[in-house]
């Protein structure tokens, strides 16, 4: 696969190198989430909650408690013994709830949540605004206030010292990150701090986190493209570098197309300057085999896309497929529809006050990153290459 950058500066990317064997013939991401995964945060809701004491109601109550199956129930069993929330009952007796997991009640677990973003709340994007509303209303129902603060500072200098004063003497008991840079992560990794990182970590850290399999979903991509006789994707993004586009960016290297034709992915980074944004889009479409297929990280960078592209007397989808990564109700009402992923935001809100809530109230327990699927919606804007 040959690369371009097309960029004021940009970093070196690391080429994946695609393995021929991988199956790309996807036509749907699966949007069912695991039914394990979700008994087991339930159970642990119920354990913290004190809704059981000392020991778990027996199997056939518990089943029809929850309305699971009964291997699903034994499969959340085990995973909440791996975790060291119950310990194994045996034959014959009680499953009884670990000592260290009997937390006091909420009330005496004070403070509050701190988000913490490099951008104003108010130019957050609509999927951030809705997460943070339902993370909001889902602590306050464990008693406890969520506050957004914009700490810019942070991502342009060594974080260490700002960090280590906005966390020392705060009655905070969590925090969110948003968009963090790998230096917050690391710092966060090495401070033992009760934290959920909004996407995904970046490489080496291993934090709680909440991310869409933005992997997968450059993976479904790039076999959309293989399927429908592309050579060439554009990939237009804000930040290059954030961990979301580097996971949709490995997803997209999976891309092989069909003819024997060698695979193109340009990357285009969009600095929010609409005159740098042409630039970059007439450069990509000068080249010998200029991109078939462009994907935005935005719904907002949609429409100068399309504008810029009629500039350029060329059509979507009959020259040009778009396909937007992150939905935004707007692109609803687009015509024609554009295509785009999109996922339930409220419950990715409600997963990040669960597992930041489970985090502080068990003391510290071991926290499962969670990756959720995103949902493929056709539109009318990707399409059979045309026949040159």
């Amino acid at each position: 696969m040959r690369y371009h950058m097309l960029a004021p500066i940009q970093p070196k990317l690391s080429q994946a190198i695609t393995d021929p064997t991988q199956s790309l013939e996807v036509q749907r991401l699966p949007s069912r989430p695991s039914m394990v995964d979700q008994t087991v945060d339930l159970m642990r809701d119920l354990i913290i909650t004190r809704r059981w004491k000392d020991f778990l109601p027996g199997e056939e109550t518990l089943r029809k408690e929850l309305g699971i199956s009964r291997v699903t129930l034994r499969k959340a069993l085990v995973e909440l013994v791996v975790q060291g929330w119950i310990t194994s009952g045996g034959r014959g007796q009680r499953t009884a709830i670990a000592q260290a997991r009997q937390s006091p009640t909420l009330t005496q677990i004070g403070g509050g949540v701190e988000w913490i973003t490099e951008f104003p709340p108010l130019e957050h994007a609509w999927n951030t605004r809705i997460i943070a509303d339902e993370i909001r209303k889902a602590l306050l129902i464990r008693d406890r206030k969520l506050e957004v603060y914009q700490h810019k500072n942070l991502w342009v200098r060594d974080p260490t010292p700002q960090l280590a004063r906005i966390t020392a003497g705060s009655d905070t008991t969590g925090w969110i990150l948003h968009r963090a840079s790998p230096e917050i992560q690391r710092w966060f990794q090495k401070s033992h701090l009760h934290c959920v990182v909004l996407g995904p970590c970046h490489e080496g850290i291993n934090l709680p986190s909440v991310a869409l399999d933005y992997s997968a979903l450059g993976h479904h991509l790039a076999a959309e493209a293989t399927r429908l006789g592309h050579h060439h994707i554009a990939y237009i993004t804000f930040d290059v570098v954030a961990a979301s586009s580097q996971n949709t960016l490995h997803g997209l290297r999976q891309f092989t197309p069909k003819d024997g034709r060698t695979a193109q992915l340009t990357i285009i980074h969009d600095d929010v300057s609409l005159d740098v944004l042409r630039s970059a889009i007439h450069a990509a479409m000068a080249q010998e085999s200029p991109p078939t297929l462009i994907l935005v990280t935005e719904a907002v960078q949609a429409l100068p896309v399309i504008g810029i592209l009629k500039e350029m007397n060329l059509r979507i989808p009959e020259d040009v497929s778009l396909v937007v990564r992150d939905h935004e109700p707007c692109l609803e009402r687009s015509v024609p529809e554009i295509t785009r992923y999109n996922f339930d935001w409220l419950r990715f809100g409600r997963t990040v006050a669960r597992l930041l809530s489970t985090m502080i109230e068990s003391g510290g327990v071991k926290v499962i990153p969670r990756k959720l699927l995103p949902v493929f919606v056709p539109g009318q804007t990707l399409t059979r290459r045309r026949s040159v």
